[in-house]
Order: structure tokens, then sequence, then C-alpha cells
């Protein structure tokens, strides 16, 4: 006899996980392009001043980034929160700059074919 438990196991299932969410976004106010590590250390302080010790939890970390566009990952339960973080960066290294959010997506693919029309591809990956 087969039973419910032999198909259908709750510990794979994908209701309670965290789902991803990839945020992009594109920094004005300045002509030259800023580097990579410049950024993360932005977000990542910006961050821990907003969420506090839910900073780890967030996910939040930049996984493209061209001198200028970028994309950010975080978890589902954290996005408004990290788009509040985005916007509320005013300073990058010694410059004063102004985030702009483009949109959202669950994917980097997708939010790469939406909103940047291609321009954040695999040669712009953060590892």
């Amino acid at each position: 006899m087969v039973t419910l438990s032999t198909y259908w196991r709750p510990e794979l299932s994908r209701s309670k996980g965290k789902r991803h969410r990839y945020i992009g976004f594109r920094i004005v106010g300045i002509k030259e392009e800023l580097e990579k590590g410049a950024v993360i250390r932005a977000i990542r302080d910006k961050a821990r001043e907003v969420l506090g010790k839910e900073a780890r939890n967030a996910g939040v970390k930049l996984v493209r980034f061209n001198g200028k566009e970028g994309a950010v990952h975080c978890f589902h339960l954290y996005k408004e929160k990290v788009i509040e973080i985005l916007r509320g960066i005013d300073r990058i290294g010694n410059l004063d700059v102004k985030i702009e959010t483009i949109g959202t997506s669950g994917t980097i693919k997708s939010l790469n074919k939406k909103f940047f029309k291609g321009r954040l591809g695999k040669e712009f990956a953060i590892y």
C-alpha cells in the first residue's frame, strides 16, 4: 500500500522556503564609473544600519555591477526593506550619489532582460 508520505515531503515544500528576489538599480548624479568594492561596502553598511542583526538573514548582496547599474539579491521577505536601503544610500566612497531602483524580479535573467535590455550580462557577475 502506498501512503501519502511516500509522495509528499513537507521538508521539500516551497511554501515555507526563502524565495529569491533581484532588485535592479541605477546610480545617478555622477559621470565616472564606480568601483564594485565601494558599492559593496556602501550597501553592506547601509543594510547593517537599517536592519541591524537581521541584515545577515536578508541575504543582501551585490550580484551584478557594470559601473553605473547593478543588481542586488535579497530574500522575498526583505524586498521592501532592501529597496529602502538602496534608495537611502547617498554617499559611495567620497562621492555624493543617488540610487534609483529600476525593478524587481525572481531571476537575474528576467531582471536583465526586462529592465536592462541585456546590459548586465554574465561578464558583470560578482563572485
